[in-house]
């Protein structure tokens, strides 16, 4: 009895031991579960975070110093989206505005077209201003005056040619009659005296504009027009209609040939000289110029325009700047705004240039890239090389 009393005791004793051992086995259990589904619920946040913020730092190849040269390495927009902002030479102002118009209707992206003279605008460029498409006329110069902005690539895509602009307030002028008919004498039969006589009467007689040759490429196609005018009209003097110039006291100077258009329509100013799409574009007169003295795209006047040129002072740099056709590039400096957006307004206006022929200037049909290094190049214009849609015209000392 006591024996099975012992047992029973001692049975009981173990059971609830038993029970005691299995409490606390259950409770280790249930501590490592709980540990295990924190960690994982801690796993699967952190997989959460990463997944939707991923790292911000990529990783390029590093282009070398020797290959591309500081002031045209390439770099990404600073800013992604807002407005187009075009820099254009003020002369075609009614062109990209018109252009600016249409490329928004197309694709929803608003254009800021800001006029100015090509010299003044690259120099602006330079000094940091916020823009997305540079549109200089006539001198790569312009392209490389934006120092470490310059992209190192430009396309011409249409062309134009200088005149000499007025309006009819001009035609009241006691000396008119004896220009005008100098002037188409000349024209008709290109007698030396007959040209001798329109360009002492221009140069003497009237009040004659032009912008500063340093900042507005307009007024340099006019000195260069002068010299060249002294040079076959003149005895070979490079310099004798430009002194007539310099003595005139009707002389009037301002930074962009756009200055002189208010002073023309209302008869303060007979004379400038201008493109002949911005005589158009504000439906004033002109007086053509024969191809040799015009600039226009005539291959045959090419290297007669190369051997003339004019000094300009550009940021304290004195440039010799030799005579080249009419051409409207664009390019895309270095550091644009909206980058995507000016590439896309590059592409339009290439796709489009025929239908410019409206404004009086000469589409190029097949626009020409100039370009220092290929690598240079957005791979978007590098596909319209590719397509046949441009041409290649060589580097900038090609132009």
């Amino acid at each position: 009895m006591k024996i099975f009393k012992y047992w029973n005791i001692t049975y009981y004793t173990q059971m609830a031991e038993g029970k005691n051992a299995l409490k606390t086995l259950y409770k280790a259990i249930s501590s490592y579960l709980i540990i295990a589904i924190i960690v994982i619920a801690i796993v699967a946040v952190a997989a959460v975070l990463l997944f939707y913020h991923p790292s911000k730092t990529t990783t390029t190849s590093p282009v070398s110093s020797s290959s591309i040269p500081s002031s045209t390495v390439p770099t990404t927009s600073t800013t992604s989206s807002g407005p187009v902002i075009v820099y254009v030479a003020g002369a075609y102002k009614a062109i990209f505005d018109y252009l600016a118009q249409q490329f928004k209707n197309q694709t929803g992206i608003t254009v800021d077209v800001v006029p100015g003279g090509s010299f003044s605008l690259a120099s602006q460029i330079a000094a940091g201003d916020k823009v997305s498409v540079f549109v200089p006329v006539a001198y790569i110069q312009a392209v490389e005056l934006e120092g470490n902005r310059d992209p190192g690539w430009a396309i011409a895509f249409i062309s134009d040619q200088m005149a000499i602009i007025y309006s009819n307030y001009t035609t009241q002028s006691p000396y008119w009659n004896e220009l005008y008919s100098n002037y188409t004498m000349a024209m008709k039969t290109n007698e030396s005296q007959y040209w001798y006589n329109f360009f002492y009467l221009l140069t003497t007689k009237f009040s004659l504009g032009i912008s500063n040759p340093s900042s507005d490429p307009e007024g340099l196609y006019a000195y260069l027009i002068l010299k060249m005018a002294g040079y076959l009209y003149a005895n070979k003097s490079f310099d004798y209609f430009i002194k007539l110039v310099d003595q005139n006291p009707n002389l009037r100077n301002a930074s962009t040939t756009a200055d002189f258009v208010a002073p023309l329509k209302s008869g303060q100013l007979d004379f400038t000289f201008s493109y002949v799409s911005y005589a158009i574009s504000q439906h004033l007169d002109y007086l053509k110029l024969p191809p040799w003295l015009s600039f226009g795209y005539y291959p045959n006047e090419t290297k007669w325009y190369s051997f003339f040129f004019y000094k300009i002072n550009v940021n304290g740099q004195t440039l010799k700047i030799y005579g080249n056709p009419v051409y409207l590039y664009i390019t895309i400096p270095v550091n644009a705004t909206n980058e995507q957006g000016a590439i896309e307004f590059v592409e339009f206006i290439v796709q489009h240039v025929q239908e410019l022929s409206i404004f009086g200037v000469t589409p190029v049909t097949h626009p020409i890239l100039f370009y220092q290094s290929k690598s240079y190049v957005p791979s978007q214009i590098l596909n319209l090389l590719n397509e046949g849609v441009l041409q290649y015209g060589g580097n900038f000392s090609a132009v």
